[in-house]
């Protein structure tokens, strides 16, 4: 793959981290209460809400390319894991008890949790591929 294809491809992965971030922080003292009604206990639901917020916050310097040592981009693309790990197992939870998608906040309310699943499903896919190494080539 080459390294114009795969910036495109991080720069598409970390707009949508960006604008669920963005979702998720305009309405987070609510943010906790959603989680709670997709079926994750009141106890869990405020440090999941904060810890998937951190993660989806340091997952970015990787997905905008920007300049770092090779720790913080190694920490940045596990955070990029992370995030769409803890976001997978929300939507998941929130798709089998019946209720909206929830990795959106208290945003957007009224958006299905299959859009959400599906959604989160395009961005898997575009992580991985953008965690793909690229050719080097000669100059």
């Amino acid at each position: 793959m080459s390294r114009k294809v795969n910036k495109i491809v991080k720069l598409i992965t970390g707009l949508l981290i960006m604008v669920l971030l963005l979702c998720q922080l305009f309405t987070f003292e609510k943010f906790s209460a959603v989680l709670t009604s997709a079926g994750i206990s009141s106890s869990l639901s405020l440090p999941i809400a904060i810890l998937l917020v951190i993660a989806e916050l340091v997952s970015l310097p990787f997905l905008i390319n920007m300049n770092m040592s090779k720790r913080i981009s190694l920490m940045s693309r596990t955070a990029g894991f992370l995030s769409l790990g803890i976001m997978t197992v929300i939507s998941f939870l929130a798709f089998v008890n019946g209720y909206a998608a929830v990795i959106f906040g208290a945003t957007l309310k009224d958006v299905s949790g299959l859009v959400g699943v599906l959604m989160l499903a395009i961005m898997w896919l575009l992580l991985i591929i953008a965690n793909i190494p690229t050719k080097k080539t000669a100059k």
